[in-house]
């Protein structure tokens, strides 16, 4: 039923790779045209030994063909180096489509190198050990939402990057709650409040002092601008090809 809106506006082939916990390596296609995407097929990879730019090449090669070259606009994958030469040699055989890399991935790597800065690193770690705290104990957990009025500090994200700094920005948004939950009595008479080494005492160190405070700020003034753009180009409510230019140039304004 899409395919006269095929003919009249052409579609774009999205390729998307993911390893599962078992290692099997599948290689989703799907279709998107303006009406919406469609799932074309699925490819197991498990068993390739080498996926080299050849392997690549020859996949979305066979795809183009199966849906129709004369629809084809674009062929979306992520940043790999092979799967970028395959894209190049696509081009090079068919020259009226276009390979282009993925945005959000693009951002996710992004954001990878931001969290891999030794500065960084060491805020997601302090953040990661407030978290951990907090949601391993009931009773710790029971009290962290009753000074944030039952919000939580974690929220799922689109990629486990952004979940880091997600994480982050909640944390800072519920400052002073955090703090008063660490100055309070309840806490204070609690076998945690009470400890002087170990996983409670750092993380009251951490929630009481000043630097990671100061430090995790700052990174969410990096982070938002990013963060905003992904979620613009995750979304499925409408095509971001006309925003995503502005978008970046004004992300990249906001973190000067």
């Amino acid at each position: 039923s899409f395919k006269g809106i095929w003919a009249e506006r052409g579609v774009s082939i999205m390729c998307d790779g993911w390893s599962s916990l078992t290692r099997q390596h599948i290689i989703n296609f799907l279709v998107y045209c303006n009406r919406g995407t469609i799932f074309h097929k699925s490819i197991d990879a498990s068993n390739i030994v080498s996926r080299t730019a050849e392997y690549y090449f020859g996949l979305l090669d066979k795809v183009v063909d199966e849906i129709g070259e004369q629809y084809v606009v674009q062929v979306v994958t992520d940043n790999e180096l092979v799967l970028k030469a395959a894209g190049k040699m696509l081009m090079r055989k068919r020259k009226h489509l276009y390979w282009t890399a993925c945005s959000a991935h693009c951002i996710d790597l992004m954001l990878k190198d931001i969290a891999n800065k030794k500065s960084v690193a060491k805020v997601i770690e302090d953040g990661k050990t407030i978290t951990n705290f907090i949601y391993n104990s009931g009773w710790v957990l029971d009290l962290m939402r009753k000074f944030t009025r039952d919000r939580e500090l974690i929220r799922l994200a689109i990629t486990r990057f952004v979940t880091n700094f997600i994480a982050i920005e909640s944390i800072v948004r519920y400052k002073q709650q955090l703090r008063a939950m660490f100055n309070s009595d309840e806490w204070k008479n609690s076998r945690w409040g009470k400890a002087k080494t170990g996983q409670p005492y750092n993380v009251k160190k951490i929630i009481l002092g000043k630097e990671f405070w100061q430090k995790a700020t700052e990174l969410c003034k990096v982070h938002e601008p990013l963060v905003r753009v992904l979620r613009l180009v995750d979304g499925d409510e409408k095509p971001t090809m006309g925003f995503i230019y502005e978008a970046i140039d004004r992300a990249k304004l906001a973190i000067k």
